[in-house]
């Protein structure tokens, strides 16, 4: 290990930050958890066993309490793709595009399952227990399900016409011409 002495020190070193956060409230406590296990993560390589066995070492029964409470999400977050970071978070899946960008993540997610449920369950053990329920609860919801359904947005169906016949080879007079020229080529070889 390369960073044996921060590493020495980082139990001490988070007992007294964390039991000064507590006078700040429990939230700001639990980012200050989070931020001190991805320093931890990173200088262990995030080995989770040699994690647990620094956090051990926290002396105050509080500070090792927020650290155990925070080391699932923050294992994760610092182990999962980004794209992946709002399945661990807490969304508020009545916003319209938050729930949208939930939805994108969880189908990624499960199309790199191969659309398997059961496997998706598996690679979610990883994740804390109440974000693996509301990923699995969400795939049952039925904005998910009717995000999943292919559709067609007129948006873009309509603009890729508009484009083409504005900016595309041939605009409405080419068209004309074309026609006449045609028409003229038919006469000629019908009078023939």
């Amino acid at each position: 290990m390369r960073h044996r002495k921060e590493i020495c020190s980082w139990a001490e070193s988070a007992d007294r930050s964390l039991t000064a956060s507590l006078l700040l409230g429990r939230n700001s406590a639990r980012a200050i958890a989070k931020a001190h296990l991805s320093v931890l993560f990173r200088l262990l390589e995030s080995d989770q066993n040699a994690a647990l066995v620094e956090i051990s070492k926290v002396s105050s029964f509080s500070s090792r309490r927020l650290l155990m409470e925070s080391f699932r999400v923050t294992f994760s977050l610092m182990n999962e793709h980004p794209d992946y970071h709002i399945l661990l978070g807490d969304p508020d899946l009545s916003d319209r595009s938050v729930a949208r960008q939930y939805d994108q993540a969880l189908l990624k997610l499960l199309r790199e399952c191969n659309n398997n449920k059961e496997s998706l369950s598996e690679k979610l053990t990883k994740y804390p227990l109440k974000k693996r329920n509301n990923a699995l609860k969400r795939l049952e919801h039925p904005e998910f399900q009717r995000s999943r359904r292919i559709k067609l947005n007129q948006k873009i169906v309509y603009g890729l016409s508009d484009s083409q016949l504005e900016h595309g080879p041939l605009t409405w007079w080419h068209w004309i011409m074309v026609t006449l020229l045609l028409s003229i080529c038919a006469l000629i070889f019908i009078d023939y």
